[in-house]
């Protein structure tokens, strides 16, 4: 891995801004489930920089204010005539964006508004990034309860990288990346299949390691359909219950995201702050569905 690092944030209805339970930013590291920066301190507030697992590029600054950070260009917390200042690409915004620090059940979230006080970014605090892609996958692309075509059962654990019911001589789930970037598939034992949600459930396809290139995985064999089970928890629940990423909601199908959002919108004032901010979330995610399809 080209840089490695950070885990999984959670939540609850209301959160604690940054000026009622504020935390040292310093030697921390963020991730919205694909790129991450780490935090050092700095004359002018907090230095971030990151990237993906396959490169870097992020780099920007955090200035403190009275309820939050703004973000600037720059490094090392220098003025722009010092030979150390240097210019960076700021995270996923303009600059002078807002981020604030909130608490949720107890976990560390960072929100990024625009100029419109609508949140365009949320990022959990993390202690190591594989294993956090590699959660999100188990937890938003596969947990649930199926049935084959056959009318057989597999269950993918929500929280254990595992799954019964699928080989019957490994249970136990190892994730495929492919430059270095989490790539949807997964080896059991002996084979390897690349997941995609439907509505549905899952479509499984099984692939195998190209020779030409390891990085690269080829179709084989006949797409295996799983069907969820009625009630089977399949996550799209949590977002009244905790903050969840660009990443973790993109899980999601498009057809689920817009009933989300729709059932969100619906609540109006009613709706928690949480609520509230993965329906923003979601609109962002929507929107780039919508401009896809055109």
């Amino acid at each position: 891995m080209a840089i490695g690092i950070m885990l999984l944030g959670a939540c609850q209805d209301q959160g604690k801004k940054a000026s009622e339970e504020k935390i040292d930013l310093t030697g921390t590291t963020w991730t919205d489930g694909l790129y991450f920066f780490n935090v050092v301190k700095c004359d002018s507030g907090y230095n971030c920089e990151g990237g993906s697992t396959h490169e870097g590029g992020i780099m920007f600054m955090l200035v403190p204010t009275d309820d939050g950070f703004v973000t600037a260009e720059g490094n090392n917390g220098v003025a722009k005539t010092d030979s150390n200042y240097a210019t960076g690409y700021c995270f996923d915004g303009e600059v002078g964006y807002k981020f604030v620090q909130k608490v949720f059940n107890d976990k560390n979230v960072l929100i990024h508004y625009n100029k419109e006080n609508k949140v365009i970014g949320t990022y959990l605090q993390t202690t190591d990034i594989i294993k956090t892609m590699n959660a999100d996958e188990q937890r938003y692309l596969l947990s649930g309860e199926y049935t084959k075509e056959d009318g057989s059962k597999v269950v993918f654990d929500a929280t254990k990288f595992e799954v019964t019911g699928l080989n019957a001589d490994a249970t136990a789930i190892d994730f495929i990346f492919s430059y270095d970037l989490p790539s949807g598939s997964f080896k059991l034992g002996n084979e390897a299949y690349n997941a995609k949600r439907t509505d549905e459930g899952l479509i499984l396809q099984p692939i195998k390691q190209s020779k030409e290139d390891e990085e690269v995985w080829d179709e084989v064999g006949k797409p295996m359909v799983l069907k969820r089970f009625q009630g089977s928890d399949d996550q799209t629940g949590n977002v009244s219950k905790e903050i969840l990423n660009s990443s973790q909601l993109g899980y999601f199908t498009k057809n689920e995201r817009a009933k989300i959002h729709e059932a969100l919108k619906a609540k109006g004032d009613k709706a928690s702050e949480i609520e509230t901010i993965n329906m923003q979330m979601l609109e962002r995610l929507i929107e780039n569905d919508n401009s896809i399809e055109d």
